[in-house]
């Protein structure tokens, strides 16, 4: 079941970041997709199994561009179809970066003719409304060559008008699957419907501190809270007593590490920002390059001292957003700056980036480390038409 090595390689150091920093709010399903799934599964089907291939039904797509250059003639039916598919999904993204100026330094990456391994490409899945590739984006590219999605090209509940292929919903109902018309599971995996601060209360070293709720505004104490590391930027504070609807904008450091600043409405500046920044060394680039060549997975403006132009998110399924991404070598840090202001920034939580036509390309992922200042800290007021949704379903800027 793979229990002990989630528990070491996921659960641990979900535990341990919270407990260090009570800034920080880790995303557990991205470390479950690295070490697990397309780790400790993945080398158990291949080493005690004998796996050759290993299929999982995550909505991704993954181009295997070594494929595209086989010859068929003795190909097996499966090979011959992942042949076809290579090819399919090889259109698809040159065509999606053809008329693109600015990324113009992909093409390059796109060819599969020449020496040298063709690490597979991994792409959005088809179903922009369930597409996972955000939670894929820290498994390295080596994990992904013996891996095929075949939901990858499917929709789970609802087709386009276009379409007159059956959902993955629709086949499950046929076969008679008992979880057919189960609902979608949400949240972390490990804590499902119990309360979060009551549940991670019991694995934390030390029990967590009260502390004050305060006004960003004012400066004024509003509340008290059970613990800081309970909360997350962006959500709502619930703080009983007060008639005013407060959201948690940031945590204190240090001797004030403890208190929770809070602002009045989900639109307020203090929960916007346009910056952030990833340690270098934990961004994981997906599909660039080819084996043997030094910083080969990095994309090659950003090794010429160039910026490059982007989609990125840092929530699942957040609109993807366009930023221009700069390597600071100096600090050792990979910089993004969006073109508009993005709402509830929190380290720990993943920015991934996107390339090609409506972001087909995911170029890779990594912890945000740190977020800019906000527009409260620069002065700087909010205009509705500046502020990105902050989720696919939000509604709040709907004029």
């Amino acid at each position: 079941s793979f229990a002990s090595e989630y528990w070491m390689s996921v659960f641990e150091p979900f535990v341990a970041s919270m407990s260090q920093d009570s800034r920080s709010s880790p995303n557990p399903d991205f470390g479950c997709n690295t070490h697990i799934k397309f780790g400790a599964m993945r080398n158990y089907a291949r080493d005690r199994l004998g796996a050759d291939w290993i299929a999982t039904g995550h909505y991704a797509q993954l181009w295997h561009r070594s494929l595209s250059t086989r010859d068929e003639r003795d190909s097996s039916i499966f090979e011959h179809w992942m042949a076809t598919q290579s090819e399919d999904l090889g259109c698809q993204v040159r065509e999606s970066i053809s008329d693109r100026a600015e990324e113009v330094w992909l093409l390059a990456e796109t060819e599969t003719e020449g020496i040298g391994h063709l690490p597979p490409m991994l792409l959005a899945g088809a179903d922009r409304g369930k597409d996972q590739s955000y939670f894929l984006s820290g498994v390295k590219t080596e994990s992904f060559r013996d891996v095929i999605f075949p939901l990858g090209r499917s929709y789970k509940s609802q087709q386009p008008t276009s379409s007159s292929q059956p959902t993955v919903r629709d086949i499950a109902i046929e076969a008679g699957i008992p979880t057919a018309s189960k609902r979608d599971s949400v949240g972390i995996c490990f804590i499902g419907k119990r309360n979060f601060g009551g549940f991670m209360s019991q694995y934390m070293p030390e029990p967590p501190r009260p502390g004050n709720f305060v006004d960003v505004d004012t400066g004024k104490v509003v509340g008290r809270h059970d613990g800081s590391l309970y909360y997350t930027v962006g959500q709502g504070a619930r703080i009983s007593g007060v008639g005013t609807r407060y959201f948690v904008c940031d945590k204190g450091s240090g001797d004030d590490s403890n208190t929770v600043f809070v602002c009045d409405g989900t639109h307020h500046p203090a929960l916007f920002s346009d910056e952030l920044a990833v340690d270098f060394s934990s961004f994981n680039w997906i599909g660039l390059g080819r084996s043997g060549r030094e910083l080969n997975h990095v994309p090659r403006p950003l090794r010429e001292g160039k910026t490059i132009d982007a989609w990125a998110r840092t929530r699942h399924l957040q609109p993807l957003v366009r930023c221009t991404v700069r390597w600071d070598r100096d600090g050792e840090k990979l910089r993004m700056k969006f073109h508009r202001a993005i709402r509830a920034i929190t380290p720990g939580q993943i920015a991934c980036l996107y390339a090609g036509k409506e972001g087909l390309i995911c170029l890779g992922g990594g912890p945000i480390e740190s977020r800019g200042k906000s527009y409260f800290e620069c002065g700087m007021d909010l205009a509705l038409p500046s502020i990105h949704p902050s989720g696919h379903n939000d509604l709040s800027l709907s004029s």
